[in-house]
């Protein structure tokens, strides 16, 4: 077994590593008030909506991302892509999660409401509207499948979409939808025939959300990662046009599924990342902090649970590397995707936990990063799918 980096991931990190310093670095200078501890108040209205510069600046990184071949890489390279294989992608984003916080998120991988596998399924025209202008970072887009009743279970989703003639009536809420008030078009997930708890009858629509009958509900408030923005997306007797439908009428389950998969490979590739940032700016804390004469690395109860820690990022990278490869090489992953994505969610949340308490008061302050780490990590254990989700799939494919 060949244990080293792929070269063309080595080769990826590089040139983004160049990217950021030369492109987003000045832009982080200009804009240092959407940075740090007070970014909040800077990013958000009193309605806890982005103002219209921060949306301008990320509308900026888009482009500058897109015109360097980084926004959207997972495409193929017939729309615009860089066709990068599942391994590589997860290197990335491990890459990019393993460093300061700043504004190069947004600037690949379909960050923030970028292109996804699913649009693959785009006939000529909603090539035309829908894509191109995606893979340009002109226009974003949202992925709307979980509803406030059925968060986990989709097969249950109440939104339906009625045939009228020659248009499809969209009726539902959805909840949880990353970047549903700035988004373009939604991805939505109706049921369009058969019975609720059918996999079969699900269909995916695209939606402008500017159409008569789309608004944008309550805009969640998560306790970190606020740049995601969640919010909910309610759809009453909302029209769109026959061609409005994705790929083959009732396969949008299978549809989700697919995208889901990958994006839990994403996930826990990023969690990797950061726990191993935190492991990192735990030792360099405890290295200079002193105490009755002695570093805080020289006492085995702060020294011994960062190498806990630090073994773990060891394996569950090398598990979500697996993962990836087998998905790669076409084999089924399922178990080993959802074992990738459950290890490494918990791992980030022990990493932010330990990390705190090495850092003491310090780590509990938003003056430094592990705080903001802290709170995110938790979310990680819930999107893309719950532990008790991917506890739940591990058992099923042990049955098999």
């Amino acid at each position: 077994m060949d244990f080293s980096e792929p070269e063309r991931a080595t080769r990826l990190k590089s040139e983004l590593e160049e990217f950021i310093e030369t492109e987003i670095r000045p832009l982080e200078e200009e804009h240092g008030r959407f940075l740090g501890p007070d970014a909040e108040r800077h990013i958000f209205d009193d309605e806890f909506r982005q103002v219209p510069e921060y949306l301008d600046l990320k509308e900026t990184i888009r482009k500058k991302a897109a015109e360097a071949g980084f926004w959207g890489m997972t495409m193929p390279e017939e729309v615009g892509g860089r066709g990068v294989d599942t391994l590589t992608d997860a290197i990335v984003a491990e890459f990019l999660a393993n460093r300061p916080a700043g504004l190069h998120t947004y600037a690949v991988r379909g960050a923030g409401g970028g292109p996804t596998p699913i649009l693959l399924a785009c006939d000529e025209g909603q090539r035309e509207r829908y894509l191109e202008p995606l893979m340009a970072g002109e226009a974003t887009t949202c992925f709307a499948l979980t509803e406030p009743e059925h968060g986990s279970d989709p097969n249950f989703l109440e939104t339906t979409a009625e045939k009228d003639g020659d248009e499809w009536v969209i009726d539902g809420k959805k909840a949880w939808v990353s970047n549903a008030p700035y988004a373009d078009f939604a991805m939505v997930f109706a049921r369009t025939s058969g019975d609720p708890g059918e996999i079969r009858g699900i269909s995916c629509l695209l939606v402008d959300t500017d159409t008569e009958g789309v608004e944008v509900g309550e805009i969640h408030r998560p306790m970190g990662h606020a740049w995601v923005a969640p919010a909910e997306l309610v759809f009453e007797d909302c029209r769109v046009g026959e061609d409005a439908l994705l790929g083959e009428e009732g396969k949008g389950f299978f549809q989700a599924m697919d995208w889901i998969g990958s994006a839990r490979l994403g996930v826990a590739a990023g969690c990797v990342g950061s726990a191993d940032f935190l492991v990192r700016e735990a030792v360099e804390y405890a290295e200079g902090r002193e105490t009755f004469g002695q570093p805080l690395i020289e006492r085995q109860g702060i020294s011994f649970p960062l190498a806990e820690v630090a073994m773990d990022v060891e394996r569950t990278r090398q598990l979500y590397r697996y993962a990836a490869w087998k998905v790669d090489n076409g084999e089924d992953a399922r178990k080993e995707v959802a074992m990738a994505k459950l290890a490494a969610a918990n791992l980030e949340q022990r990493a932010a936990d330990v990390a705190m308490q090495v850092h003491g008061g310090e780590g509990y302050s938003r003056r430094g990063p592990v705080e903001e780490r802290f709170r995110t990590a938790r979310g990680k254990r819930l999107t893309e799918g719950t532990d008790e989700m991917q506890k739940r799939t591990i058992v099923q494919e042990l049955r098999e």
